[in-house]
C-alpha cells in the first residue's frame, strides 16, 4: 500500500499545531517535561499527523535560530567593517549636532543637551540650574557645607574629589604639571600654565585704571587694591589689613609661630612652601628666570621683574612729597626718610 503525502491530508488545525510549536519550542530543551510532552501528543495522533507536526516545528525552530543569528551579527560600519562590541541591539546613535557617536542613546540625549542649552535640574535653593544631575549634587554641597571627600592623611575634607586629589600632593610631595623650558614642576595644571607665562612673557590681564597688565588675574586683584588702597582682609591678633586673604594667613603664621615646610638639606622650616622653594635653590644654585635682554639668570622672578626696570626704564615708585621715582619700593621707602 501507498504511504500517502502530506498534501493528501486535510489538518484543519494547522494553525493550532504552530502555536503547539511554539510552546514546545519555548520549554527547556531535553528537559523531563519536553519528553514527556512529546511521548503523549505522538500517541494520540496519525503518523500523518506527527509527519506534519515534525515539519512544522522543524520550520519554526530554523526561523528561531535565523533570529538568535541576527541578534548575534555585530554592527557594520558603512565600508562594512563590524564595529568591535557592538550588537544590532547595541548600535551606536550618533549626534546630529556634534557628529559624535555614543554607545548608549540615554548618553546621546545627556550629551544633546550641551547644543540645546537645556538646563533640567534645579536647585531648591537658589533656582540655579544644570544639565547633569550630578552638577547639582556637586553645587547643592555649597548650601549644605558638606564635605563627603576626606584626606587619610589629616582629616581635611573636601566637597569634590578632584580637590582631595589635589590636595593631597601636599603630604606626598607629588608634582606631575612638568614645564618643557626649564624642567620647573606643579602641583597643578593652572600653575604650570601660569609658570610658563614667564617664557612667553603672555600678559593677558589688564588694568583698567593704568593700563599695566599681569600674568596672572591674582597679581592684577593685587595691583588694583593699590588704587583703591583697599586691604579688606584684617588679621584677629593685631588688626593689620591685607589686600589678599592668602596674605593673611601668612602673616597669622607669625602670631603662631606655625612653620610647616621644611628644608630636607638642612632642616630649616618656612611658612609657605614658595618660601621653601626659593630656599631651596640656595643648595642647587637654581635660576630658573632669565632676562629676555641680557640672559641674566634669577632664583626668584620679582628680581628678575626689578632686574628688567633697568632695560626698561620704569620707575613705578614715586615719591608723593617730591615727585621723585624709583624701581623698587624699599628705595622708595628709604627716600621717604630724608622728609620726616
Amino acid at each position: 500500500m501507498e504511504s500517502g503525502s502530506a498534501s493528501d491530508f486535510s489538518f484543519p488545525n494547522l494553525g493550532w499545531m504552530e502555536e503547539e510549536a511554539v510552546r514546545k519550542r519555548k520549554l527547556p530543551r531535553d528537559s523531563q517535561a519536553d519528553r514527556e510532552l512529546r511521548m503523549e501528543t505522538r500517541e494520540d495522533k496519525s503518523p500523518q499527523q506527527n509527519l506534519v507536526e515534525e515539519a512544522v516545528l522543524s520550520g519554526s525552530m530554523a526561523q528561531e535560530s535565523n533570529r538568535e543569528k541576527k541578534r548575534r551579527r555585530p554592527c557594520r560600519s558603512k565600508d562594512s567593517k563590524p564595529i568591535p562590541g557592538c550588537n544590532e541591539e547595541e548600535r551606536p546613535t550618533l549626534c546630529q549636532e556634534g557628529g559624535q557617536s555614543f554607545s548608549q542613546s540615554n548618553t546621546t540625549v545627556q550629551h544633546q543637551i550641551i547644543h540645546t542649552g537645556d538646563r533640567p535640574y534645579e536647585c531648591p535653593k537658589c533656582q540655579k540650574r544644570f544639565q547633569t544631575s550630578s552638577n547639582l549634587l556637586k553645587h547643592q554641597r555649597i548650601h549644605t557645607e558638606e564635605r563627603p571627600f576626606r584626606c587619610p592623611d589629616c582629616r581635611k575634607g573636601f566637597k569634590q574629589n578632584s580637590h582631595l586629589i589635589r590636595h593631597r600632593r601636599i603630604h606626598t610631595g607629588e608634582r606631575p604639571y612638568e614645564c618643557g623650558e626649564c624642567g620647573m614642576s606643579f602641583r597643578q595644571s593652572s600653575n604650570l600654565i601660569c609658570h610658563q607665562r614667564i617664557h612667553t612673557r603672555e600678559r593677558p590681564y589688564d588694568c583698567e585704571q593704568c593700563g599695566k597688565s599681569f600674568s596672572q588675574r591674582s597679581h592684577l586683584i593685587c595691583h588694583q587694591n593699590i588704587h583703591a588702597e583697599e586691604r579688606p582682609h584684617k588679621c584677629g591678633e593685631c588688626g593689620k589689613g591685607f589686600n589678599q586673604r592668602s596674605k593673611l594667613i601668612i602673616h597669622e603664621m607669625i602670631h603662631t609661630g606655625e612653620r610647616l615646610y621644611e628644608c630636607p638639606e638642612c632642616g630649616k622650616r618656612f611658612q609657605t612652601s614658595s618660601d621653601l622653594l626659593v630656599h631651596q635653590r640656595i643648595h642647587t644654585e637654581e635660576r630658573p628666570f632669565h632676562c629676555p635682554d641680557c640672559r641674566k639668570g634669577f632664583k626668584q622672578n620679582s628680581h628678575l621683574i626689578t632686574h628688567r626696570r633697568i632695560h626698561t626704564g620704569e620707575r613705578p615708585y614715586e615719591c608723593p612729597q617730591c615727585g621723585k621715582s624709583f624701581t623698587q619700593k624699599s628705595h622708595l621707602s628709604q627716600h621717604q626718610r630724608r622728609h620726616q
